[in-house]
């Protein structure tokens, strides 16, 4: 498959300290700006990787956002032009000028984080951990399964964050 070039307008860099060159004499200094020239330069898209080690898959997705907590309602929501930004309705919003913002709503995490887990983390770490255990789901590897590949590979699953400030007292 061809990579279609795509055409991009960029301005020269002209010295500001450049004389002006005329191709005829003259005593009348120009009131026009002064012209900036453009090049047309073609870019085109990378090329497909060929090396396997180097190849990404996508095998599952999983999704907890404003728009929905599955990947279907996710992207109807999306197509349809629906927005997420609504009324707060998580804290009190009477000393603050901005009465409205994008939450997620319906969002559950039974079945898959435990109770006393579930007390003790964040709102943003529930959302990390249940948007990927959909994602393993929708892979195929939830449950025992990912244990079993990881070991037959020896490889480890790493999962990182980086975490908001929830509430400032």
């Amino acid at each position: 498959m061809q990579a279609q070039p795509i055409l991009l307008l960029t301005p020269l860099r002209v010295s500001p300290l450049r004389l002006r060159h005329h191709s005829f004499p003259t005593n009348v200094e120009s009131t026009r700006a002064p012209r900036i020239p453009t090049v047309v330069m073609s870019a085109t898209a990378p090329k497909r990787e060929k090396d396997p080690k180097k190849r990404v898959v996508i095998t599952g997705m999983g999704v907890v956002s404003v728009f929905g907590n599955n990947v279907n309602t996710y992207y109807d929501n999306l197509l349809a032009g629906e927005s997420g930004i609504g009324l707060i309705d998580k804290f009190d919003t009477s000393e603050f000028p901005i009465r409205f913002a994008g939450q997620i709503r319906g969002f559950t995490s039974d079945g898959y984080i435990d109770e006393k887990n579930d007390r003790r983390l964040e709102d943003y770490l529930r959302y990390c951990i249940v948007a990927g255990k959909k994602a393993l789901e929708d892979a195929d590897l939830g449950g025992n399964k990912l244990s079993k590949v990881c070991d037959s590979l020896g490889k480890r699953l790493i999962i990182t964050d980086l975490g908001v400030l929830a509430a400032v007292d």
